[in-house]
């Protein structure tokens, strides 16, 4: 995959300093900026170095997820078994054998000069398996590195921040998202059609999988249930409706009132969609502490084994409809 395609992420790949890299990498950035993106050029660029390899020979196997110099990690759940599985522990498999991040980094390497591990999703460790990471980190062996990619900022043991380089990736700005759009030959939408927090990958997945007006239907749906054009059990349906995870319509839904609260307190008046909400009335304290429970519920979401749907979405519309009047 050619980097240049990715301004964003090439500016930020032609800027490490390989020759002072440490062992441990963190990239971090919202979903869709493109992170496995960079983990996969930089795991590249360590594996091709020094190497006697042809290029094309590593490539074929990188890309084949059979290269024996890497091993990439990306799993809904990680434990300290996925990071160190010791013979005779509870977690060793016989069939499985040796294959965890420590195990194989220190093995030595078999094509390249170096190895490379991946962890996708580094978040999700648990704090066993993080501590297990560290000895990796505090220890590492000279010709080992490990990569991470994380969709929150600080949400692994401080420590592991210590021991690695961190590479933030920032959204882009909504002319660039065009720039780029128009680029990969997408003309017929804007960064505008789509929710502040959209990142390049996801809006392109959004058209490509025909969701691109998803935002558009979820204020439409919060519209008509404002100004009493559908009751609540009808605009949770219409919202179900939409092809959208948990996570998406509690980010919509602070978007949304993200838009409302600030053309208040700026005092500029909303426009296209958003116009008609210029004649609704609300207490700014009340769309703030509403925002305040939606991002600790986001926050929680992380954190808690389950959270009820549709307890929570009731809540928030009812919420919403004592707060916003017309």
């Amino acid at each position: 995959m050619n980097l240049t395609k990715y301004k964003w992420l090439n500016d930020i790949f032609n800027n490490i300093n390989f020759e002072n890299l440490p062992h441990g990498i963190i990239i971090n950035g919202p979903n869709g900026i493109g992170k496995h993106i960079l983990a996969e050029h930089i795991c590249t660029h360590l594996i091709l170095n020094n190497s006697k390899q042809s290029a094309v020979d590593h490539n074929k196997l990188i890309n084949t997820n059979s290269h024996p110099d890497v091993y990439v990690l990306d799993k809904d759940k990680l434990g300290v078994n996925d990071i160190s599985r010791r013979k005779g522990s509870k977690h060793w498999d016989e069939e499985k054998g040796f294959k965890d991040i420590i195990s194989f980094l220190n093995l030595t390497p078999s094509m390249a000069s170096n190895k490379v591990a991946i962890i996708h999703n580094a978040e999700i460790m648990t704090p066993e398996a993080q501590n297990a990471l560290l000895k990796s980190l505090e220890e590492p062996a000279p010709f080992s590195y490990i990569i991470m990619t994380t969709n929150r900022p600080r949400s692994l043991n401080q420590t592991i921040y210590s021991r690695c380089q961190l590479i933030n990736i920032k959204n882009l700005s909504p002319r660039n998202i065009d720039i780029w759009l128009s680029e990969t030959g997408i003309t017929e939408y804007t960064a505008m059609d789509f929710p502040s927090f959209a990142t390049p990958f996801n809006i392109l997945e959004d058209i490509q999988n025909n969701n691109q007006n998803s935002y558009k239907e979820f204020v439409s749906v919060l519209e008509k249930f404002l100004f009493d054009q559908t009751d609540q059990t009808q605009s949770l349906k219409e919202i179900n409706d939409i092809d959208l995870n948990f996570i998406q319509k509690i980010n919509y839904l602070i978007e949304f009132l993200k838009i409302l609260l600030t053309s208040r307190i700026t005092s500029t008046k909303l426009s296209g969609s958003y116009s008609i909400f210029n004649k609704t009335n609300f207490n700014k304290l009340k769309i703030s502490n509403i925002l305040n429970e939606l991002n600790n519920l986001r926050y929680d979401f992380y954190t808690v084994t389950s959270i009820n749907e549709s307890y929570v979405l009731n809540y928030f519309f009812s919420q919403l409809k004592v707060s916003i009047k017309q």
